[in-house]
């Protein structure tokens, strides 16, 4: 059995991760839209919804090379009484040229994607065709309508394709661009100013570690989850670990007037954390600080008086990632116009125990079984300032407040570490 449940703070006058969430979801509103081209609207939440302009396809068209023809011409065909059709003409892919109409008992040639000739319903496959005296031959009827695309049979025009708030990705493009959609309106990024804390942080990955000092271990992080939590990261610093350098930070942070800054570290109560302080000496209006939520539990949130909204997140590795999950990534999702983020359900592989005191999110491995269940493993290591498990692992499982014990075999909920999934 693992058991995290060690922590002996209490979480007294502490939020409800719950009411955290709330408070998120009350801050944010969504972002004004804007219309861009289709090309620069990947990772950018559509604003409204979208219907077809036109239909897939817009026209009969054959799916196969092959001979078009109406199939009742061929309906009394069998083996002692074969129906032979001329071939007249082609249909080709692209020809402007208006296609004239094939008379009853004759054949066109046709490729794929061309339109279907006025008196043609059917399309048999050249590697399928009979042939005697140049003509083709069938022994058998041929089933009407084989081998054709009819007009609609994709997408009908008028039809609702891509619902508002749905992020465009790449799969959607292949639609979009048959549709003829060259712009669409969509909400853009929220930007984001990072600020890291800590003299001892070293940024420079090449050179060796002066004595006490730590590599940071949580910005290249932060820039590599924007792509998947759909944010623009316009800047991000290290800043020594006093209130004038922090201070000095976040005015330069507001002069870009992101949406959202986020700084690592100082939210706590210890001597060094300043945080909570330089921006209330900023008139800031402090939301929450500090949640029933176990890792992360000093995290931060407030407006600024410049219209940012502000996330202190704690420093350790493990913390500042479940803060960027847990609090930020929902008001991201939030100023994108997209809805609450549903949770996936898994089942325990192992028992588990945590304070029930506190919303607790363990690192684990969540993986599909045989027969397509969810299985899910907590780490057996679960300390935030432990980045070995965090690797392991590829999701937060979710033991809900109230919660002192769960069996294997039960149901938990679970958040990927990346919002685009397992």
């Amino acid at each position: 059995m693992f058991d995290p449940a060690h922590d002996c703070c209490t979480g007294k006058g502490l939020r409800h991760y719950m009411d955290c969430i709330e408070d998120i979801h009350r801050e944010a509103h969504a972002l004004t839209p804007v219309e861009l081209p289709l090309s620069s609207c990947i990772g950018q939440s559509l604003a409204t919804d979208v219907r077809a302009p036109i239909s897939l396809p817009s026209f009969d068209n054959s799916a196969m090379d092959g001979f078009a023809f109406k199939a009742d011409t061929v309906a009394a065909a069998d083996t002692d009484h074969p129906v032979y059709l001329p071939v007249i003409g082609a249909s080709i892919a692209g020809d402007t040229a208006e296609q004239p109409a094939v008379p009853s008992g004759y054949a066109v040639k046709i490729m794929t994607g061309a339109p279907m000739p006025e008196g043609t319903d059917t399309v048999l496959p050249v590697e399928a065709a009979s042939w005697e005296s140049e003509q083709l031959k069938f022994h058998a009827p041929y089933p009407k309508g084989r081998h054709v695309r009819l007009i609609g049979q994709d997408v009908a025009e008028g039809n609702l394709v891509l619902k508002s708030g749905i992020p465009v990705s790449c799969q959607h493009l292949p639609l979009l661009s048959a549709l003829g959609l060259s712009r669409l309106l969509v909400r853009p990024k929220p930007t984001v100013a990072w600020i890291s804390t800590g003299q001892e942080i070293c940024d420079d990955f090449d050179k060796p570690l002066p004595s006490g000092h730590i590599y940071n271990a949580t910005r290249l992080f932060g820039e590599a989850m924007a792509q998947d939590m759909g944010f623009d990261l316009q800047s991000a610093i290290t800043v020594r670990d006093t209130a004038e350098d922090f201070a000095a930070a976040l005015k330069e942070a507001q002069s870009a007037s992101p949406q959202i800054i986020l700084s690592t570290g100082g939210v706590s109560a210890g001597q060094y954390d300043f945080v909570k302080p330089v921006i209330e000496d900023m008139s800031a209006t402090i939301i929450f600080h500090k949640a029933r939520i176990k890792p992360a539990k000093p995290a931060l949130f407030a407006r600024l008086p410049n219209g940012s909204y502000f996330f202190g997140l704690p420093g350790n590795p493990i913390s500042t990632a479940l803060a960027l999950r847990a609090f930020v990534y929902p008001f991201v999702r939030a100023l994108s116009g997209q809805k609450p983020e549903p949770m996936r359900v898994a089942r325990l592989t192992a028992d588990v125990r945590a304070d029930s005191g506190k919303t607790v999110f363990l690192m684990g491995k969540v993986r599909s079984s045989d027969s397509g269940l969810l299985l899910a493993t907590p780490n057996t290591r679960q300390q935030s300032f432990q980045t070995a498990p965090f690797a392991e692992s590829n999701s937060w499982l979710l033991v809900p407040e109230g919660i002192s014990e769960l069996s294997a075999g039960d149901q938990i909920h679970c958040l990927p570490f990346s919002p685009t999934g397992l």
